[in-house]
Formats: structure tokens, sequence, C-alpha cells
């Protein structure tokens, strides 16, 4: 798979599936499949909990990535498509939701391709939404600023 085609929008990725594909994805979709988001959102180090040890270790890769504004605007799109998805579900507000792990992620490769605004942007839409019966652990707090290279604003338990 050529990963900056796909995020491009030229090629499909190592499944068939063409990025404007999985902004199509329904609810159920988004939940079960759990391969999609190394995809939209690649990161620059293997996940210790995905099994594909997808990520892009090549650094000008990773720049001509940064520097394409289509790729740019795929991943605010991939981001908006996820947040919407998070504003018409509440599951993810459950200690141990694998969405959390999603979240740190996004907030990782949006800093890492896009911006620290995006990156910010999408942290501070995601904290909106929590709402006040949320289960979400200080660990997935923490997680989710130290992915914006901040300290954490809590002390996990």
């Amino acid at each position: 798979m050529d990963i900056y085609k796909f995020l491009k929008g030229f090629e499909p990725d190592d499944r068939g599936r063409f990025i404007y594909q999985i902004w199509e994805f329904s609810d159920i979709e988004i939940e079960r499949t759990h391969d999609f988001i190394q995809r939209l959102f690649p990161l620059n180090e293997p996940s210790a909990l995905s099994l594909n040890k997808f990520y892009i270790d090549d650094p000008a890769l990773i720049e001509r990535i940064r520097i394409d504004p289509t790729v740019a605007n795929n991943f605010i799109t991939s981001k908006n498509f996820f947040l919407g998805f998070l504003s018409r579900n509440d599951q993810w507000q459950r200690h141990h939701n694998h969405n959390q792990l999603r979240i740190t992620r996004i907030i990782k490769s949006l800093l890492l391709f896009v911006s620290r605004e995006e990156a910010e942007s999408f942290h501070q839409n995601v904290l909106s939404l929590v709402n006040s019966n949320a289960l979400i652990s200080t660990k997935a707090y923490d997680y989710w600023s130290l992915a914006l290279g901040d300290k954490p604003k809590t002390q996990a338990c």
C-alpha cells in the first residue's frame, strides 16, 4: 500500500478501501472495524496495541505528507468524520473503551502531519463532548495531554 497515495485519495488501502469510502462508514462499521484508524491517522512509531504494526518510519515520506495541502484537507475531513462518530455516540465515554486509544492516535497524527492547532482543536472538541456521566479514566485524559506533548492534567489513580 502506498500510504501517501491513499491519504491523497488516489489509491485504496491494503483492504481495497479508498479514503472517501471509509468516511462513509456507519457508526457500527466505525465501532467494529479496527484497522481503518491506522490508515487515516498514521504515526511515525509502532503501536503496542495494533497487530498490524502499521507506521511510517521514513522522514522524507513524513515530510511529503506534511507539505501536501490535499492530504492536510483529507486529515481534517478524517478528523471531522471521527468527531461526528464521537458526537453521535457515548459508549466511548466508558472505562477502557478502544475509542479512547483512537483519540490519542488522532491527536498524535494531527500533530505530526497537520499542525499543533489541528491537534489541539481536536483535543478540545473531544473534551467538549464528554458528558457529566462519563467514566473516562484519568489515565486516558493524561494520554491525550501527553499526545500533545503537554504535562498530564490529572493524577493517575
